[in-house]
């Protein structure tokens, strides 16, 4: 057979290993790396590997940008798979034509030597570029012309952009989830400090393994599958949106959160319009979180999973279930300050002789860490927006949403 699992073929390998850790303080230290490689690792044997029993499906990391990688706090970061030179060029003109400035290429330090023999031979070459904010913008304008610049630059052949950004960056590899740190060097680095990131470790399904492939995404890491992504992606062409429709369910997600974001949505707001609760029938509910989703229906189907997904985009970090509720994510929240959440208990590590609150995501809830506002739970998350004026109390009624969704085209 092409591809092997690591042990014991009856154990079950149906899901991808995620999750996330954060400091609810904000306050940014080596022991979040280390505590997310550890957590990484705790989830290996959710993913397979290939002929070669060492070339794993793709694990990796997505962090807010540590400063030990940047020459100045005004910088970002564009971590690049390289296939020709003609590729890097097509990325320099892409940014030169945001305004974007180059502060030029980095290698990134390899050793390949951790990896399998199939990964070794696909292997890209890995750089990161410097990028330089445009003077007198803010840093979400910058980010907004980081993604106009990636968008330029992915029709380049031989590029794939990982991730470019003045928030956050991507660490990711065709590797196996305890091979990521010795494959990239920079993440073994003592002053390499996060306040908070997500790990993803992939089990390979409805798609072959490949680099591009592996996860977490630019926002995201995603276990299960989009059952409804024929339906939406359909409905996102027929509503002429520019979103890239390459690409794994998986990827379509992230592009889709992507999409709403760079438009203006706070990435909690995406979120929950991508995978909403349950609503309609519930009566239960909160008015004002009804009528959320009862505005947000007329703009935007679910994307139905089954779906657990980690999410950050360098402010805050979370965690959410599709309605359906069948991928099991939970946490543990210790004094308030460190926040574990994973798709299976006990693979990250928390403190000893210290409290531990747990608990676990249902259908449709999300959790929150917000260095801002400490530690949101779902259904302040989605009344905050509520009461942020994303949705006015006169949203339309239900039966009126239904008639707008049957008109549109």
């Amino acid at each position: 057979m092409h591809r092997a699992v690591v042990d014991n073929l009856r154990r079950d390998r149906d899901s991808c290993g995620i999750g996330f850790l954060a400091d609810a303080t904000g306050r940014a230290s080596r022991t979040i790396v280390d505590g997310l490689l550890e957590g990484l690792a705790g989830v290996r044997h959710r993913g397979a590997v290939a002929a070669d029993r060492r070339t794993g499906d793709g694990a990796g990391l997505l962090l807010p940008i540590p400063r030990a990688l940047l020459p100045a706090p005004w910088c970002g970061l564009a971590m690049v798979f390289l296939r020709n030179e003609a590729a890097r060029t097509a990325i320099e003109e892409a940014c030169a034509a945001e305004g974007i400035g180059l502060g030029g290429w980095r290698r990134v330090p390899l050793r390949p030597g951790a990896l399998g023999d199939d990964a070794r031979a696909s292997m890209p070459q890995i750089e990161q570029l410097i990028l330089r904010r445009p003077l007198g913008s803010s840093l979400d304008e910058a980010e907004q012309r980081a993604h106009r610049a990636r968008l330029r630059a992915d029709g380049a052949d031989g590029a794939y952009i990982a991730s470019l950004s003045f928030r956050t960056v991507t660490y990711k590899a065709l590797c196996a989830a305890d091979q990521l740190a010795a494959f990239y060097p920079d993440l073994l680095d003592p002053a390499l400090a996060v306040p908070f990131g997500i790990f993803h470790q992939r089990f390979s399904t409805n798609t072959s393994p490949s680099w591009e492939r592996a996860q977490p995404f630019r926002l995201l890491g995603h276990n299960g599958e989009i059952n409804s992504i024929d339906g939406n992606v359909a409905w996102m062409r027929a509503r002429g949106h520019a979103l890239d429709l390459d690409g794994s369910d998986s990827a379509l997600l992230d592009n889709a959160l992507e999409l709403l974001v760079r438009g203006g949505r706070d990435i909690r707001h995406g979120m929950a319009m991508l995978l909403p609760e349950a609503w309609d029938a519930d009566s239960e509910l909160d008015e004002d979180v009804r009528a959320f989703y009862r505005y947000h229906a007329t703009l935007l189907e679910p994307w139905d999973g089954p779906a657990g997904v980690v999410f950050t985009d360098g402010r805050v970090v979370g965690a959410v279930l599709d309605r359906n509720g069948l991928r099991p994510l939970r946490y543990a929240v210790a004094d308030d300050r460190l926040v574990a959440c994973a798709s299976e208990a006990g693979a990250l590590p928390l403190p000893e002789g210290v409290r531990i609150r747990r608990g676990r995501l249902g259908p449709g809830q999300m959790l929150v860490v917000d260095p801002a506002l400490g530690i949101e739970e779902s259904a302040a998350i989605k009344g905050a927006r509520m009461r942020a004026g994303t949705v006015r109390a006169s949203a339309p009624s239900t039966q009126a949403c239904r008639s707008n969704r049957r008109r549109r085209i």
